[in-house]
């Protein structure tokens, strides 16, 4: 009994093939735990098939592809153009992600210009309230000094008018006693 694969490989063939000439004999093939078996009678009626398949048409051609075997030069040719479209639209998607990922970089330079510009406004805000707060402590500065100004004109105008009055007072006695 020979399993697909072990008949793939002897005759140098795909397992596709294979099940292809299996469905010609389905009471031939017995299954036993999910894998398919052969018998050696259809071993070998496979075997000429595909050996007299091999020799009559001289066109057949065996190409790897991707792990796969192409038996027709017809199907090579598909598989070819296949290819080539694949390949294009790989290529254009490649393209189009560049494209993509050029205008990306254009939005994160811009991006990292509103933020350069937006910290640089944070910048001069912070530095315009500390001028505010420099000027206002200045002028409590100015206001407490203006004021110790004050009170000392009006002790003096105290101090002035209390003498005044001193020298009023002793005017008058003067006046009288002498």
């Amino acid at each position: 009994m020979y399993t697909v694969e072990e008949i793939a490989n002897e005759l140098d063939v795909s397992k596709v093939t294979i099940y292809s000439k299996l469905k010609k004999f389905p009471d031939e093939v017995v299954i036993k735990k999910g894998k398919k078996y052969v018998s050696d009678k259809l071993f070998n009626v496979i075997k000429g098939e595909v050996s007299s398949k091999k020799t009559n048409n001289i066109q057949d051609i065996k190409v790897s592809i991707n792990g796969s075997v192409v038996e027709d030069i017809d199907e090579v040719a598909d598989t070819n153009e296949l290819n080539k479209d694949l390949i294009n639209a790989v290529v254009n998607q490649i393209k189009e992600k560049d494209l993509q990922l050029k205008e990306k970089d254009n939005q994160i330079k811009a991006l990292q210009k509103l933020i350069e510009n937006s910290q640089m406004l944070l910048k001069q805000e912070t530095e315009k309230e500390l001028k505010k707060i420099s000027i206002e402590n200045h002028f409590e500065e100015f206001d407490k000094k203006l004021s110790d100004i004050k009170d000392k004109l009006e002790q003096r105008r105290k101090i002035e008018v209390e003498l005044k009055e001193k020298n009023d007072k002793k005017g008058f006695w003067k006046k009288f006693f002498f």
